[in-house]
């Protein structure tokens, strides 16, 4: 009887992973749409933890690796503790919403290692997989097409209007997300040799990257066109039809830059901060021959006036020490490196065990303003201590060490179409992280980087090649 339910389920595996991965985009659209109406995201955090729940227990039981498992459950239990402890030493203000903050972090290795176990499980899981990206990514641009005609679309940026998101809140995991599905679906058009499907999903595809509006989703374009071109050359598939596709959609979006969402909205930046550039030096040097003392008055005064709400925190002077007493207006204003700077000057008001542990993201609150850090590496860090980052950093390694072994050890044998397809994305993903908060700490960026992983180890560890023909020797005149 056991055995007969364990082939069932193993036969049913796939249809899991399909509804799994499709059910992404719509949780993204939901949680829009309750912020929307302001209901609140209490319903789809509630779904998004039942799914990692369940998951997580179902890939612990399927698994015959358990061991594996009740590594990465310790390692999730020690940082938990540290991290608690940290907390508590300063003072605990929100327990919940650090904890829930806790469990978006860890969620992307451990969904890795239930879709590991399906993979290792029931080999058509990849196919399972590839089919649901697939259907996600028309998803998600069926979703933008209705909002845009419906005139219920999100901007990327809401100050200046520029950017088309859609049904869905931010850019940046948009562009994430994006960056993994459009590669695999132009991979797969060209697998099928279907040119008019490659030409419908290059405009897509690009299309939603170019509307985004950020500087990261216009530079995605680039390298996934030349990616994929790349791939196919390494692999010997080069195909001039489609290569010819790709190449003028770079060209036309080369063509157009000046017109983009993403240049517009960074050429209106950059005017609005020569303008505070001109008032901080009048205000600075509003008289001639300034004493030392004068001078240090007027900087204090632009620093008030441009970050009001940090001077107020830790107080003007010190963070004049901080920015190193410049009066570069852009620098003083950056919302990236305003954030990075808030939590360096929090973290020196911790005790030392927050450094190896972390902050509660609460603290990182003030005046009702988040000055959580806009990378995700910064972030892992700031709210999870050296120790979050190095266990990070250690299982994103992993990975990579795996692929750098598997091309060292039998390049043309690893070095697929789909290896190259799926590379691509997991470069983009690692470039995301670095210069955004839309991944790692995202739950719904960071399930695609969890199915990403997973086909790594597949194609690596798992799936069985056929054996390679002997290339034959020239014969001698």
């Amino acid at each position: 009887m056991q055995a007969k339910i364990h082939k069932r389920l193993n036969e049913a595996l796939p249809k899991i992973i399909f509804f799994l991965i499709v059910l992404q985009p719509l949780l993204d659209i939901l949680s829009f749409w309750t912020d929307r109406l302001s209901m609140g995201n209490t319903l789809t955090l509630a779904l998004r933890f039942l799914v990692l729940a369940g998951f997580g227990l179902f890939g612990f039981l399927l698994s015959r690796r358990k061991r594996a498992y009740l590594v990465l459950f310790a390692v999730f239990l020690i940082l938990l503790i540290g991290h608690v402890c940290a907390c508590s030493l300063r003072g605990y203000r929100s327990p919940f919403t650090d904890l829930t903050n806790f469990a978006r972090v860890v969620q992307m290795p451990l969904f890795a290692f239930c879709f590991i176990t399906c993979l290792r499980q029931n080999r058509r899981c990849y196919r399972a997989i590839e089919k649901g990206l697939v259907a996600n990514f028309w998803i998600i641009t069926a979703a933008l097409l209705v909002s845009y005609v419906t005139g219920t679309a999100s901007a990327t940026y809401e100050e200046s209007g520029y950017g088309l998101v859609g049904w869905f809140s931010l850019g940046n995991s948009q562009c994430a997300i994006l960056g993994i599905l459009v590669p695999v679906v132009l991979a797969l058009a060209y697998r099928e040799r279907n040119l008019p499907l490659f030409i419908l999903s290059s405009i897509a595809g690009f299309g939603q990257l170019y509307m985004l509006g950020t500087r990261l989703a216009f530079l995605t374009i680039f390298v996934c066109a030349v990616g994929l071109i790349l791939v196919w050359i390494l692999t010997r598939n080069l195909s001039k039809q489609y290569t010819l596709v790709l190449l003028a959609v770079c060209a036309l979006c080369a063509a157009t830059v000046k017109i983009s969402p993403m240049y517009l909205n960074q050429h209106q930046y950059e005017q609005a901060m020569a303008g505070k550039q001109v008032d901080a030096e009048t205000m600075i040097n509003s008289q001639k021959d300034l004493s030392p003392e004068e001078h240090l008055r007027g900087l204090q005064f632009v620093y008030h006036f441009y970050n009001p709400r940090m001077c107020m925190r830790f107080g003007t002077q010190q963070l004049m020490n901080a920015y190193h007493n410049t009066d570069v207006v852009s620098e003083i204003t950056a919302t990236r490196y305003q954030k990075i700077v808030f939590c360096r000057m929090l973290l020196q008001e911790h005790p030392q065990l927050s450094r190896f542990f972390g902050m509660e993201l609460s603290r990182m609150q003030f005046h009702d303003y988040i000055y959580d850090v806009e990378n995700d590496f910064h972030g892992v860090y700031f709210l999870l201590g050296l120790a979050g980052l190095v266990c990070m950093i250690a299982f994103l390694a992993y990975f990579v060490f795996l692929i750098l072994k598997a091309l060292v050890t039998d390049f043309r044998k690893f070095f697929t179409p789909e290896a190259g397809t799926f590379g691509i994305g997991f470069c983009l993903t690692l470039l995301n992280a670095y210069e955004t908060s839309g991944m790692l700490r995202r739950p719904n960026a960071s399930f695609y980087l969890s199915v990403l992983l997973a086909v790594i180890y597949y194609l690596v560890c798992l799936r069985v090649y056929p054996p390679r023909q002997p290339e034959a020797k020239e014969l001698k005149a």
